[in-house]
């Protein structure tokens, strides 16, 4: 680990091999750009990133990549950048290639709390004459995908740096062949989502992320950079593992949950679980966007599932076929309308289906086992009519009409909620008992 204050401090980029100076404070960027004048903030330089990263050193020499997210910019006397994340080599004796890696590890903070940590042991050693703590390491490997990148997953746990009484969490991609540096953000934000997943909590990170490259001589790992996150929250969540979805649980569907949730579908989302709580204290705080995503959640996972059988939807289909009919024998017929009024009528009917709240409702049923361990563990349920006043409610705060949640809305809400995760864990393929298992721990939308 660096020991020096990553935080707060001075040095150069570089640009065409001239050099822009900066002071960072508090994960802030100010540059100080040529001409300390009543006009240096009418003077504009270019600042070019063709990697979506800045590169340059502190003033002790260590290696610097700043993430800008753009190729180029003009900036102007006063610029600063916030950037999110910057990258600082390990060592300022060498040199590397700060533009790539291979490897990545995210250590600690909210990883600690989705794994059951077993006891460390102490003894006393009658021969050493001094006393031996044991560390209990467990080590689980995947190969898994994310996006277009075919990757090895690991998780494991380590003693922790920072105190002796404690194991510390660490998941590690490897990947076979090296990717250039702005990849970062692709890791990052796939392993934050799934730990949102898992907490239901939205304020989740490490305490430390590691790049790794392979060294040329020896052909081993390398630890050559440490990343710098700038969260947006002051705290993460302290929600206990007890009530979060644990890495032992998710086996191997761990692999179809990486893909998912990398996957950059265009015009269709793979997934929506926009109704995590902002903090511990916010998961009792029921808003209207918090409503309105728990109902877009579960309208997604509609989207996914084929089988939802009922007789009025049967009859919809028989009424679809024989409009369809009359159509067809209207536009042989004297009065036909225009082909462009059929098309709207066409377009219009591929959209017919059961209602929103009827659907919803079947999916209730067709997880009735899980919602009925939700029931009986925390006293959570729906009847059709609670749903019907639930889609009713996310229709109307849509439309700007001014509701106040009452106790079914509220109900039907965290109902849904959980509804939603067993809907998605089950289409990443969980076993039926392993979900059961979390509805019977309160694992669940917690």
């Amino acid at each position: 680990m660096i020991q020096r204050n990553t935080d707060n401090f001075t040095g150069f980029i570089i640009q065409d091999k001239e050099k822009v100076y900066f002071h960072a404070q508090d994960r802030i960027f100010y540059f100080i750009s040529e001409g300390a004048s009543i006009f240096a903030g009418l003077m504009k330089r270019d600042l070019k990133s063709p990697d979506h990263f800045l590169h340059g050193y502190t003033a002790d020499g260590y290696q610097l990549a700043l993430y800008t997210g753009y190729e180029e910019r003009k900036i102007s006397v006063n610029y600063k950048l916030r950037p999110g994340i910057y990258i600082v080599s390990r060592a300022n004796a060498c040199r590397y290639d700060m533009t790539k890696f291979q490897a990545i590890e995210f250590i600690g903070g909210t990883l600690n709390n989705l794994y059951e940590q077993t006891r460390i042991e102490t003894k006393y050693d009658d021969e050493q004459k001094n006393y031996i703590k044991t560390y209990p390491e467990s080590k689980m490997e995947y190969e898994i995908k994310i996006k277009d990148y075919d990757c090895k997953l690991i998780i494991r746990n380590i003693p922790s740096e920072t105190s002796p009484s404690k194991m510390d969490l660490v998941i590690r991609y490897e990947f076979p062949s090296e990717l250039l540096l702005a990849e970062i953000k692709l890791i990052y934000n796939v392993l934050i989502d799934i730990c949102r997943l898992l907490t239901n909590r939205k304020n989740v990170g490490f305490d430390a992320v590691r790049l790794f490259q392979v060294d040329e001589e020896t052909q081993k790992w390398l630890c050559f950079a440490d990343a710098f996150i700038d969260y947006k929250y002051d705290q993460f969540t302290n929600k206990s593992y007890r009530n979060n979805i644990l890495f032992d649980y998710l086996g191997d569907c761990i692999s179809n949950l990486h893909t998912v949730v990398s996957a950059d579908a265009e015009g269709k989302a793979a997934y929506l679980m926009d109704f995590y709580a902002d903090s511990d204290s916010d998961y009792a705080v029921l808003t209207d966007d918090k409503v309105k995503n728990i109902c877009s959640s579960i309208e997604c996972e509609l989207d996914f599932v084929k089988d939802l059988k009922d007789d009025e939807n049967e009859n919809l289909k028989e009424l679809i076929r024989q409009i369809k009919s009359v159509i067809k024998d209207h536009r042989k017929s004297e009065g036909k309308l225009e082909d462009k009024t059929y098309d709207m009528i066409g377009s219009s009917m591929s959209h017919w289906g059961m209602a929103n709240s009827r659907k919803i409702y079947l999916l209730y049923e067709k997880n009735k086992i899980f919602m009925d361990i939700l029931e009986t563990r925390t006293s959570l349920s729906c009847t059709e009519e609670d749903v019907i006043a639930f889609v009713k409610y996310r229709n109307d705060i849509t439309h700007g009409r001014y509701r106040t949640v009452d106790s079914v809305i509220a109900t039907a809400s965290y109902t849904l909620m959980a509804l939603a995760y067993s809907c998605f864990l089950t289409r990443m393929g969980m076993q039926e008992n392993e979900l059961k298992k979390l509805f019977e721990e309160d694992k669940i939308a917690s």
